[in-house]
C-alpha cells in the first residue's frame, strides 16, 4: 500500500470538500490519500514546512497570501522546495496566467469547474513522477556515496603506504650509520628509491583529480562562498566533505589531534555556521 500526504489549500470550504471527495472516489488499487487542508497560501506554507506532503494542490486566488505567492515562498525554501504543486483556477485562466504558474514553479495547471476524473488523472500523474524523480535522487546520492567512500579508502591507502615507507626509511637512515662506508651509496640508492615513493607533494594534487570527479562544483562554491579560507582550511574541507574523522584528517595534515579540532572549529566560526549545526553536515552539502 502506498500512503501519500496531499496537502489541499482554497479558502472555500465547499471546494476543499469537493477536492478531497473526487480524490478519493478516484483512488487507484493499493494507494492511500491522508489529506491536509488549509484555507490560505500563508497557513498552507507553515504546513508543509511543519509535514512535508508529497504533493500540494492549491487554489490561485486566496486571502492573506495567494497560491502564486505561496508557490514562491515554497520554491524558496530548500527543505520543502521539490514537492509537486498544481495550482486551480477558475478565473486566472489566460494563456499567460498558465505560463506564470509554470514559470514559478507548478507543475501542472486545472481550470475550474473541476472535472474529477481529470483531477484524479493529473494528481495520479504527478505523484508517479514525483515517486520516480525521489527514486533517481536516491541512486544518485547512493552512488555518490559510495564514490565518496571508495576515495576515503584510496586516500588512506596512500597514506598509510607513506607512513609505512617513511618508518623504514628512518630505520634505514640510522642502520647506514653503522654500515661500512663502501656500502653507504647503495644503502643511500635504496632511501632515494623510497623517496621517489613517499607521494608526499603530489598526494593532494592526486586527491583533488579524484575528488573532483565526484564533486566537480565544490571548490568553486566552497571558495566562492568563504574567500576568506586558507588553502589549508580548504583542505580540511575536502577531507571533512569525504567523511574522514578527526583524527584521520589530523594524520593526513600532520596535526596534532586537539589541533585538528581548533582548527575545524575555527572554520566554523569563520563560515559562519549557526551553532547549532554540525560543520560536517554544512560541508558536505555544498557543491550539490
Amino acid at each position: 500500500m502506498k500512503n501519500y500526504r496531499l496537502l489541499v489549500v482554497d479558502d472555500d470550504k465547499h471546494n476543499l470538500m469537493v477536492m478531497t471527495q473526487y480524490l478519493e472516489k478516484h483512488l487507484e488499487s493499493g494507494v492511500k490519500y491522508e489529506f491536509l487542508t488549509a484555507p490560505n497560501g500563508q497557513l498552507a506554507l507553515n504546513i508543509a514546512q511543519k509535514t512535508q506532503p508529497d504533493l500540494i494542490i492549491t487554489d490561485w486566488d486566496m486571502p492573506a497570501m495567494n497560491g502564486i505567492e505561496m508557490i514562491r515562498a515554497i520554491k524558496e525554501d530548500p527543505n520543502i522546495k521539490e514537492i509537486p504543486i498544481i495550482i486551480v483556477t477558475g478565473i486566472n485562466d489566460e494563456v499567460e496566467d498558465l505560463r506564470l504558474a509554470l514559470d514559478v514553479g507548478a507543475v501542472d495547471y486545472i481550470k475550474k469547474p473541476i472535472n474529477d476524473i481529470e483531477l484524479g488523472a493529473r494528481v495520479a500523474s504527478a505523484l508517479q513522477l514525483y515517486d520516480a524523480y525521489r527514486t533517481i535522487k536516491e541512486q544518485k546520492n547512493a552512488i555518490e556515496e559510495q564514490k565518496k567512500r571508495e576515495l576515503s579508502s584510496k586516500t588512506l591507502q596512500i597514506y598509510e603506504k607513506n607512513q609505512i615507507l617513511s618508518e623504514v626509511k628512518g630505520k634505514l637512515e640510522n642502520y647506514l650509520l653503522e654500515l661500512n662506508p663502501d656500502l653507504r651509496p647503495n644503502g643511500k640508492a635504496i632511501i632515494k628509491i623510497i623517496d621517489q615513493s613517499i607521494q608526499q607533494d603530489n598526494h593532494w594534487d592526486a586527491f583533488k583529480e579524484q575528488f573532483e570527479l565526484i564533486n566537480p562544483f565544490f571548490f568553486k562554491v566552497l571558495t566562492e562562498s568563504h574567500p576568506e579560507l586558507t588553502n589549508s582550511e580548504i583542505k580540511m574541507c575536502a577531507y571533512i566533505n569525504v567523511g574522514l574523522s578527526i583524527k584521520e584528517i589530523a594524520d593526513f595534515m600532520n596535526l596534532e589531534y586537539r589541533g585538528a579540532r581548533v582548527k575545524k572549529t575555527r572554520i566554523k566560526q569563520k563560515m559562519k555556521i549557526p551553532t547549532e549545526m554540525k560543520i560536517d553536515d554544512y560541508v558536505q552539502n555544498l557543491g550539490k
